[in-house]
């Protein structure tokens, strides 16, 4: 008796340490804060730092992306057909959340959705997609770039056409896709909360990828725009973790039990464009679009804006990116000098401008715009400061020559830095057949088409591109944002996406 009971004893602090480990791994509940509202998290809205903050949380792609290699996701088998002609096998077993089963017609018609909304310049790349029958989807490219074709797979989230037309308002706050995580509750400016289903599709867990593991049973994120009441909610244990604390708080949260702190440079630019459609000042002006870019301070930008998270930039986009130039960092880019801008300014004959600076609000893009207010006051140049939300920027900035002079974005590719220059300068993207700031420059697209092509992405196309760009001036980067990622204890390992956000679903707790 004492022998089974010993065996006994034993076989219970095993499955105690057992369950134990699944505790340890997975949560009931985790709070992440972000500082931008998502605003309409419908699938096929236009990118936005707030919308990248809660993406694979609300939604599944084609593939994804970890540690730098594509990973397939709704995505069974991929085959290229030839040069312009991939087949995509999905899943025959994938549901929503709804119970919808997902079809090759339903992904031909969420990337059909995509390119006609126009919130999602790269689909303009796909000259066809059609369901080849229950599982496959063909596509057919107008032509792949390099890099196009992972950024393509992961750039359409997915949704069953059956949920998203019973949505009354087209998935705006209610989002039914083949995540694991339901939004339960969304309250613009404030949280939106996930709940796991509990009946995830893919039940092989050696298939689901990093960007859809479901560790944690709840999720909220919670819209904090205030960085001081962020980085409060975080001391106070509000919220576990946030990739948005700044370069002042940090410290506060460096090496003080229950907290664990890093910084990560982001693959995320902030650049400035000049608009130049036909209407605007600056279209056959590039003196004076010269005298703007030296009359800013990039540096003054990392510090006043992002407190010393961010560094300034050499080009259209930053360091992050494997297509990076490195002789770059040793060429001057648009550093402040008022002296140079005063010259191109009085050159240019410009006088009396009364100009409209474009961003989505946040306190850094606020105070980033009100920077750059002030520097161009000095040379004589009012500028009214446009802040909008990023449903109505996306609006304005795709389609709304008349609504900015002047324009704050944020630039990033999941795949390289030719495909950050795509993103902006490639007039076959646009409905006005020119660049994303209206410019019509055949050069730059020829040069551009140079850089992207696969055959001829190189060093050399990708110099010719930047030097041309830096010499015209349609517009620049400014800087690249440092991540400082600070979480409790509560968080074992803290997993993040290739865009720098955090995955609260994959953390191990």
């Amino acid at each position: 008796m004492k022998k089974i009971l010993s065996m006994l004893l034993v076989f219970t602090m095993a499955l105690t340490c057992c369950f134990g480990a699944v505790a340890s791994a997975e949560a009931d509940k985790v709070v992440v804060g972000i500082t931008i509202d998502p605003g309409n998290i419908g699938p096929f809205q236009g990118m936005s730092a707030g919308r990248i903050g809660i993406l694979f949380t609300t939604y599944e792609f084609l593939v994804t992306k970890v540690n730098g290699e594509r990973v397939n996701c709704l995505a069974k088998e991929i085959t290229q057909v030839d040069e312009k002609t991939v087949d995509v096998e999905i899943y025959d077993y994938i549901v929503d959340q709804a119970g919808n089963p997902l079809t090759a017609a339903d992904v031909a018609w969420s990337y059909q959705s995509g390119m006609d909304s126009g919130n999602l310049p790269k689909l303009a790349a796909i000259a066809s997609v059609e369901a080849k029958d229950d599982y496959t989807v063909r596509f057919v490219f107008n032509e792949l770039s390099a890099g196009d074709l992972d950024a393509l797979l992961m750039e359409c989230p997915i949704v069953t056409r059956a949920a998203y037309e019973a949505s009354p308002d087209q998935m705006a706050t209610d989002p039914v896709t083949t995540s694991a995580y339901q939004v339960t509750e969304y309250v613009s400016g404030s949280k939106i909360v996930y709940k796991n289903t509990g009946k995830y599709w893919q039940t092989d867990d050696s298939l689901v990828p990093m960007t859809s593991k479901h560790n944690a049973e709840n999720i909220e994120i919670d819209i904090i725009p205030d960085t001081a009441q962020l980085t409060n909610a975080l001391k106070t244990r509000a919220i576990d973790v946030s990739v948005w604390i700044s370069a002042t708080d940090i410290a506060d949260f460096k090496d003080q039990p229950g907290f664990t702190v890093s910084q990560m440079p982001e693959n995320t630019t902030e650049v400035f464009l000049f608009n130049c459609s036909e209407q605007s000042v600056f279209a056959h002006n590039p003196d004076l679009r010269k005298a703007i870019a030296y009359a800013i301070d990039s540096e003054l930008i990392a510090e006043g804006a992002y407190n010393g998270d961010a560094r300034a930039v050499k080009t259209y986009g930053n360091t992050k990116y494997a297509d990076y130039v490195e002789s770059w960092n040793d060429e001057p880019y648009y550093e402040y000098d008022f002296e140079k801008a005063k010259e191109l300014y009085a050159a240019s004959g410009a006088s009396n401008l009364n100009l409209k600076l474009m961003y989505v609000t946040s306190d850094e893009t606020a105070m980033m715009a009100t920077i750059i207010q002030a520097e161009l006051a000095e040379l004589g140049i009012n500028v009214e400061l446009c802040g909008y939300d990023s449903q109505l920027f996306n609006q304005y900035k795709y389609d709304g020559a008349d609504q900015w002079d002047l324009m704050l974005d944020e630039v990033a590719s999941s795949t390289n830095l030719a495909n950050v220059y795509k993103l902006a300068w490639d007039s076959k993207g646009y409905t006005h057949d020119g660049a994303l700031n209206y410019a019509v420059d055949d050069q730059l697209q020829s040069l551009l088409e140079a850089a992207m092509n696969e055959k001829t992405h190189n060093d050399e196309t990708m110099n010719a591109f930047h030097q041309y760009l830096k010499e015209q001036c349609y517009g620049i980067g400014l800087v690249q944002k440092l991540s400082n990622v600070a979480h409790t204890d509560t968080i074992k390992t803290l997993e993040t996406c290739f865009r720098g956000q955090v995955l609260p679903g994959a953390c191990e707790y």
